[in-house]
């Protein structure tokens, strides 16, 4: 008898996160649908692929938020697992960011020139990467004085999203 309890509280539990995870993927894709195609013609080849890149990372850092989110709030069901989860999503989005603010500085002065004239460039994910002390960590999910990490990634979010727009915008409307 209690085997038989401990089987079905067993298989209950893993029914429960079974349907959890799967609510979370869809809601990813539902807020992922929502983007246009992006309009890109009237960049150099090199910009319109960190155009690209940028709305890719926008992407990626919404995964690390949601996790965080979660991880900040009350959950007698997270494991050990759940919170390794989100340390390897925090270091892959510290990974990202880093190849993101390499890449604009690896930019030809044309294009460089062009995200300074658009009021764009990685001054502000730079200066939240100094925040971070260079990652984003677990240990630093809340810090005096500043918002929670989750708060924080989704300022670099609106920034990516806001240089994405920027980059879309054209120089000439005849051409």
């Amino acid at each position: 008898m209690i085997e038989f309890v401990v089987l079905f509280a067993a298989v209950g539990y893993g029914a429960y996160r079974l349907v959890r995870a799967q609510g979370e993927a869809r809601r990813y894709l539902e807020d992922s649908a929502r983007d246009q195609p992006m309009i890109l013609d009237h960049l150099s080849p090199t910009l319109a692929i960190f155009a690209q890149e940028t709305r890719m990372l926008r992407l990626s850092l919404e995964s690390p938020i949601r996790q965080v989110h979660e991880l900040l709030s009350t959950d007698l069901t997270r494991t050990q697992g759940d919170v390794e989860a989100v340390d390897a999503a925090l270091m892959d989005a510290t990974r990202a960011v880093g190849e993101w603010l390499d890449r604009i500085e690896a930019l030809p002065e044309a294009d460089a020139q062009r995200l300074a004239d658009l009021g764009c460039g990685g001054d502000f994910v730079r200066q939240a990467m100094v925040v971070e002390n260079g990652s984003f960590e677990r240990a630093r999910l809340r810090m005096h004085g500043v918002p929670t990490l989750d708060r924080r990634l989704g300022g670099i979010v609106r920034e990516l999203a806001r240089i994405e727009a920027a980059l879309q915008v054209r120089d000439r409307v005849y051409r």
